[in-house]
């Protein structure tokens, strides 16, 4: 599972790269990159000791993998373990199969026809490793005896009908209502089913907000915030000529930016959308991902987490990172530069990997830069002040 979710984040990252702009990385660069990330995934796999015959995944497009499942009178699906209920008005247009403890569901007439017809997967997993991906986090199951386990939704990463064809209506009737599906898991076994549980960020990061919110309002000097991995931003403004007071101008946020179905939590100038600290998850556990400042802070821009810096007069940088699941390791897309001085004929620049810049025009920097700021989330991120904790 950790092959596949950091293959999927190459992957993002990679179609980030060619779709923000004319400017992209050389085919052969980030093909070598792809490369050599995918290799060193593989000697990993090797060392753990994997077998060299991989299961198919379950959305394969032309793979049949699990046993059918016939669901009863009320659409219920299940494989011993939980169980789902499908909606009777989808009643014969799907195919249930169980594969090693995931409940999969196929449009029937793709699937049968042998283009995959995948729609969505169920499954659950005790891991906080295994989700990510193409797999979120929608809950959380406990078992009879106490053991916790995520429950996860998965899609496809690929069409799954006949490419030559429309979608289907039928599967796209069970792909949009995956999710209120997803919801109706059921032990089968004595546990119980929380649906968003582990997931939301008041009920990870509830106890730390109240903790920050208070270190902020009685810090005295700014070496007391950086004693506790928080931005000395907080404190520097309440010293400026005009003082502000970060109980009202600063604020918390959750945001499952990095779509793993788990929020994030970070916090920032509620009127700017600047960002001097983020924090994401580990194990369920709040843990200190960056930390910003003036001159050195991040925005959000939907699922782009971006970082402004401000290397010296005349130089500039933004950098767009994905932070990778149960984890506070950030995982750089690219970075644009701007030099203004007089030490560069050219003024524009991208990297790929923070070291090595490459030349681009002004109109390729532009598009690529225009494309980072103006994407938008499903969810607008929504600060709530400090002196509401």
């Amino acid at each position: 599972m950790k092959k596949r979710v950091l293959l999927m984040t190459i992957l993002g990252a990679a179609v980030v790269m060619a779709g923000c702009g004319k400017e992209s990385a050389p085919a052969e660069e980030v093909s070598e990159a792809v490369e050599e990330v995918v290799e060193a995934v593989e000697e990993e796999a090797v060392a753990q000791a994997e077998p060299e015959t991989a299961a198919p995944e379950s959305g394969e497009v032309g793979v049949e993998v699990g046993t059918e499942i016939t669901p009863d009178e009320n659409g219920k699906l299940s494989n011993g373990f939980f169980s789902i209920t499908m909606p009777s008005e989808l009643a014969g247009t799907y195919v249930a199969k169980d594969y090693e403890g995931e409940i999969n569901i196929y449009e029937k007439e793709s699937h049968e026809a042998g283009f995959g017809g995948f729609a969505f997967g169920v499954s659950t997993a005790k891991s906080y490793e295994e989700y990510g991906g193409m797999r979120t986090k929608i809950g959380q199951l406990t078992d009879a005896d106490g053991t916790l386990y995520h429950v996860l939704l998965e899609f496809p990463s690929e069409i799954q009908w006949d490419y030559e064809k429309e979608e289907p209506a039928a599967f796209a009737a069970l792909y949009d209502r995956a999710r209120e599906i997803a919801a109706t898991v059921q032990s089968e076994t004595g546990g119980n089913y929380v649906d968003g549980g582990g997931c939301k960020g008041e009920e990870i990061y509830g106890d730390l907000s109240k903790k920050v919110a208070e270190l902020i309002k009685n810090a005295t000097n700014a070496d007391v915030l950086e004693a506790e991995d928080l931005s000395p931003v907080y404190y520097a403004i309440t010293q400026e000529d005009e003082a502000k007071d970060p109980m009202e101008t600063m604020g918390i946020a959750y945001s499952d930016f990095n779509l793993d179905g788990v929020d994030e939590m970070v916090i920032g100038d509620m009127e700017t959308g600047e960002i001097y600290d983020i924090f994401g998850s580990i194990d369920g556990a709040p843990a200190h991902v960056a930390t910003g400042y003036f001159r050195d802070y991040y925005k959000l821009y939907g699922s782009i987490l971006t970082r402004y810096t401000s290397e010296s007069a005349g130089v500039s940088v933004v950098s767009t990172y994905d932070l990778l699941p149960n984890s506070t390791e950030l995982f750089q897309q690219f970075s644009l530069k701007t030099d203004e001085t007089d030490a560069t004929a050219t003024k524009w620049f991208v990297s790929y990997d923070e070291e090595n810049w490459e030349e681009m025009t002004e109109e390729d920097y532009k598009e690529r830069l225009g494309y980072v700021e103006t994407t938008t989330g499903d969810k607008k991120l929504s600060f709530k002040k400090l002196g509401e904790f």
